[in-house]
């Protein structure tokens, strides 16, 4: 199956801690025991994250300069736009931006029924054989051939694979895009 996920289609959701809001793009299953889900959180000052327990966690900057993490006492190096960083989310966990508010990009997993890759990429072609594959597009338009078919995600669109597939990616050199790999474990 392929299905197309527009941005603007996606809902908010107030993070569990309160703090601020998260645009869902997709969550398996869609209950709140969830396995997965992938968002994209908007960060207006420094703060806390909420914990989760028993999953691990993947985030990147999407717009803003970068922030510190520091997780469980340990402050990390400035991570910049589109570094995939992950982390446990049962860790107490607060960020510190730079140069104002940012969006990011989260992947939350399971740890005992899920594994997660997140790569950012311009370009590329892949067969996809087994799990899921979410394509984020991060730039202005990404254009895509799967199995033949041609798709176009504008600015934060994402496109859901869950059967196999060749993966073929035709747009410029502008293109930015977020390859998400979920697998059982």
């Amino acid at each position: 199956m392929i299905q197309l996920l527009p941005y603007e289609q996606c809902p908010e959701v107030l993070w569990k801690n309160g703090q601020g809001v998260t645009r869902e793009i997709y969550r398996f299953p869609a209950t709140d025991d969830y396995d997965w889900r992938i968002s994209v959180a908007t960060i207006r000052s420094d703060g806390p994250f909420s914990r989760f327990a028993g999953y691990l966690r993947n985030i990147s900057v999407l717009e803003g300069e970068g922030m510190h993490l520091t997780v469980d006492g340990v402050k990390s190096t400035l991570i910049p736009p589109f570094q995939a960083t992950d982390f446990n989310g049962e860790s107490e966990v607060s960020c510190t931006i730079k140069g104002g508010p940012l969006l990011d990009f989260n992947v939350i997993y399971k740890a005992d029924t899920t594994k997660a890759a997140v790569g950012w990429l311009r370009e590329g072609s892949w067969t996809h054989q087994q799990g899921i594959q979410l394509l984020f597009n991060a730039g202005d338009r990404l254009e895509l051939d799967v199995n033949g078919e041609q798709h176009v995600l504008q600015h934060y669109d994402s496109l859901l694979i869950s059967a196999p597939a060749k993966i073929n990616v035709l747009s410029s050199a502008s293109s930015l895009f977020a390859r998400v790999t979920l697998t059982a474990s």
